[in-house]
């Protein structure tokens, strides 16, 4: 499956302290986090601000402090929550906001990240504290460094642009985007983004200039090239979409959208060799995207290594249990397998979540014969003949006997 992909930013957070003398006092520990926090030393600075949350649980500043150290550890949800009862605390910290919006965008939470990067852009210019450097994701070298309140404007406008793109309120995402380029004219991210929104409007001709205009900003910006390589296969040019695609993965190989997008093109012309490679390398680089795990586990069913494929399968499903696909693929393998009971469960899984999926009805039809089950097999042939699926009259005539 080809994604037109957009550019997260990347928010690291650096905090600007003081100090004191006071001892085992909540002030005491909340400076050695502060201290230990500038030593970039996050697991202590962490510790250091629980021990004065716990003397003093409405210590404001120690919630926003723990939640910048979690934030660094990766440990996002937990910081989250710092966030959320800082916020409660001081409801109008513009920095605060920026950066619970920012989580909350991660988090896939785009109505309430909208709600607090609103809020920024309302809030009076006052002391900053805090000191955020962006970075494109997947790209370490581009990085500029601003405050929530001061010159970070274009951040916040470029973020409203990604929900609404999101939420496919493509016209008013268009619109932040614009607003995002005005700002900064010069940052090929704001273009690539206001492009990959304009393509999900399907605004093709606008989408192509923002990316060609994102490369002559910044002529190896492999997120653009890919973008164009996917309107390139979207056109049926699929020779120099690959091209591009190989272009983009040699500029940044720590991109996974133009490895996924090659490895679907080779799976496509049955390069199933080529597209392993790539899929193995993509599943390194997004290890959280079910997806990727479904694709590559229909390559490894091709080249007729179940077991491979099952696991990829399962791995799919845990990361995400709402995907019909996943479900009737793994049940396709317990098929093959002969595990007509687990198969039978999974493409029922699958038809809970999609009722009208006829395939799924009509594998497990299949299954159900061959577990004897010859009323269930008919009742789920002759739904499958209603959601369209051709079936076999001879079949048929067997099953509902």
């Amino acid at each position: 499956m080809r994604k037109i992909a957009a550019i997260v930013t990347i928010l690291v957070l650096i905090s600007i302290t003081g100090t004191s003398q006071d001892k085992k006092t909540p002030q005491f520990w909340f400076e050695k986090g502060e201290q230990a926090l500038a030593r970039k030393e996050y697991v202590a600075a962490r510790a250091h601000f629980s021990e004065c949350l716990r003397l003093d649980n409405r210590f404001a500043d120690a919630y926003r402090l723990r939640a910048i150290s979690q934030e660094h550890l990766g440990e996002n949800e937990r910081a989250l929550t710092d966030y959320n009862i800082y916020v409660e605390l001081k409801p109008e910290d513009p920095e605060a906001l920026f950066s619970r919006g920012v989580l909350r965008f991660e988090a896939n939470q785009f109505l309430p990240a909208r709600q607090d990067f609103l809020k920024v852009l309302r809030a009076p210019k006052g002391e900053t504290n805090t000191v955020y450097f962006g970075r494109e994701k997947y790209n370490e070298s581009n990085g500029k460094i601003f405050t929530a309140q001061n010159g970070g404007k274009d951040y916040v406008y470029n973020y409203l642009g990604l929900i609404e793109t999101k939420l496919k309120r493509y016209d008013v995402a268009i619109g932040w985007l614009d607003s995002a380029v005005k700002n900064s004219p010069n940052n090929a991210s704001y273009l690539i983004n206001r492009g990959s929104a304009r393509l999900d409007k399907n605004d093709k001709a606008g989408a192509k200039a923002d990316f060609e205009n994102a490369l002559k900003l910044e002529p190896d910006n492999s997120l653009a090239i890919h973008n164009l390589a996917t309107l390139k296969a979207a056109a049926g040019e699929k020779e120099s979409s690959e091209l591009l695609l190989s272009e983009a993965i040699e500029r940044n190989k720590n991109l996974p959208y133009p490895r996924a997008d090659r490895a679907f093109q080779r799976m496509q012309k049955n390069d199933l060799a080529g597209a392993l490679e790539d899929y193995n390398e993509v599943v390194k680089l997004e290890p959280r995207d079910y997806e990727n795990y479904l694709n590559r586990g229909l390559v490894k069913e091709k080249m007729k290594d179940l077991q491979g494929a099952l696991v990829d399968f399962s791995k799919a499903i845990e990361l995400n249990d709402k995907d019909e696909r996943s479900w009737l693929s793994r049940g396709n393998i317990m098929s093959k397998l002969a595990r007509w009971k687990d198969a039978i469960e999974d493409y029922s899984v699958a038809i809970a979540h999609n009722p009208n999926y006829g395939l799924a009805f009509y594998n497990r039809a299949v299954a159900n014969q061959h577990s004897g089950k010859l009323k269930e097999a008919c009742d789920d042939l002759n739904k499958a003949i209603k959601f369209e699926v051709k079936v076999d009259v001879k079949m048929r005539d067997k099953v509902c006997r």
